[in-house]
């Protein structure tokens, strides 16, 4: 009875620090998990554009998120479609859009920001890489501006 009564209340403090926790990060790591899921079902047989995550500018971030977000959709593979369109519809929410721009108006103007169609393509692995690096960054960003 005592181990069932300790593995209950370490359920709920779970649930009650969870909850606790801003949505744009539960949003973001949400997002995290299915691009980890997709990133192992992915064929790489197909070439798509991509941000190099290193030569992203900070306020370019923002349009290179949602260069990722749109051109996943465009990823082939088996039973994939689902984390697709998970990806595709948290990246679209304002907890996430909102939070991940820490740039003005000006600023990201200024900063000349490319095109999703001019970055080079790279096959489907590097793709999924690429996101998951961006991923991560904007994650420690949030964690750190929480903090």
């Amino acid at each position: 009875m005592k181990a069932s009564m300790c593995v209950l209340f370490a359920v709920a403090c779970w649930l009650v620090a969870r909850a606790e926790e801003p949505q744009n990060i539960l949003m973001l790591n949400r997002v995290r998990h299915y691009v980890d899921k997709l990133k192992g079902m992915v064929n790489n047989t197909n070439f798509i554009n991509s941000p190099i995550t290193g030569e992203i500018k900070e306020c370019c971030i923002k349009s290179a998120l949602e260069c990722f977000r749109s051109k996943v959709l465009f990823l082939n593979g088996s039973n994939i479609k689902k984390s697709q369109t998970i990806i595709n519809s948290d990246l679209r929410k304002p907890a996430i859009t909102k939070t991940v721009s820490i740039c003005s108006q000006k600023e990201i103007q200024e900063a000349q920001c490319k095109s999703c169609d001019s970055y080079p393509k790279v096959d489907s692995r590097t793709f999924m890489q690429n996101f998951q690096t961006l991923l991560q960054k904007i994650f420690v960003r949030l964690l750190v501006s929480q903090a």
